[in-house]
């Protein structure tokens, strides 16, 4: 079911009133409703009550039936399952998101929270509770999201390299380092030609899903590939395309992009332009 009808006060309040029977009629299970919430109370068919019947695996069996915490069980129930791109705003913090939801686009979205008295001036400690909990959910989430994304990219590039040696008739394969030892400094083993036989080819790999193209390096996986120079290599997928996109640079095509420490300033992450 689409967000747009999970995420509304009219599931919010069917579900509310479907465990309300369900608590209070005796022999009434979730399988009867909405035919028993119907029957049980008639005004009942206003709300969407195939939405809340979805809503009702997602919530907290022991989310209370008062109106303000439910919505807010509700709310961060909904935005844990489909992480929708607004979740990402509340991150941000609970000022900079309240002011970022104010266009016509997030209406809805707007009186939802208005509604769980979570945009209220000021906030209240169980506000703020609530808020702190919800924003590290997300980022734990966004993190995860990110990590799959970095583990595909390496997959990716696992492959790259297997169809490279084979073209270079090297009978090798190549060896993923992110997983086999988080420590390398790299993330794919691979291996090149040289006049004096095979050399090693350390790759590390990016992906971004940035736009204009972009990624991020740390100031230690530069001391890495600088310390290293020709026999590093990276790899940027640009993962926004329905078939991710390779972008391989050398040491010293990404070094005129590093910043360069001033007094005692030092640079710890730059973001990096790929370009087209």
């Amino acid at each position: 079911m689409e967000f747009d009808r999970l995420f509304t006060l009219s599931a919010f309040e069917g579900l509310r009133l479907m465990r309300s029977v369900i608590a209070s009629v005796p022999g009434v299970k979730i399988d009867d409703c909405p035919a028993a919430l119907l029957a049980h109370s008639p005004h009942a068919k206003a709300y969407d009550l195939d939405a809340a019947f979805l809503l009702h695996a997602l919530v907290a069996p022991s989310a209370p039936y008062d109106n303000v915490l439910f919505y807010r069980e509700c709310i961060l129930a909904v935005l844990l399952r489909e992480m929708p791109a607004f979740a990402k705003l509340m991150t941000l913090g609970r000022g900079r998101f309240i002011k970022r939801i104010k266009g016509d686009e997030y209406r809805d979205i707007r009186s939802v929270f208005r509604e769980a008295k979570l945009l209220d001036e000021p906030p209240s400690r169980g506000d703020i509770a609530w808020w702190d909990h919800i924003q590290g959910r997300v980022r734990l989430n966004f993190d995860q999201e990110r990590l799959d994304r970095a583990r595909q990219a390496e997959s990716l590039s696992l492959e790259a390299e297997q169809r490279e040696l084979a073209a270079l008739r090297i009978d090798r394969l190549p060896i993923w380092m992110a997983i086999e030892d988080n420590t390398a400094g790299y993330d794919v083993l691979s291996y090149r030609p040289s006049a004096s036989g095979e050399r090693n080819l350390l790759i590390e790999v990016k992906s971004t899903v940035a736009s204009p193209l972009r990624f991020i390096i740390t100031r230690n996986e530069w001391d890495n590939a600088d310390q290293i120079g020709e026999a590093y290599l990276f790899h940027i997928w640009d993962m926004d395309k329905t078939t991710p996109i390779l972008h391989v640079r050398t040491v010293d095509e990404i070094r005129p992009h590093i910043p360069i420490d001033n007094a005692k300033g030092k640079w710890k992450t730059a973001e990096i332009p790929i370009g087209i």
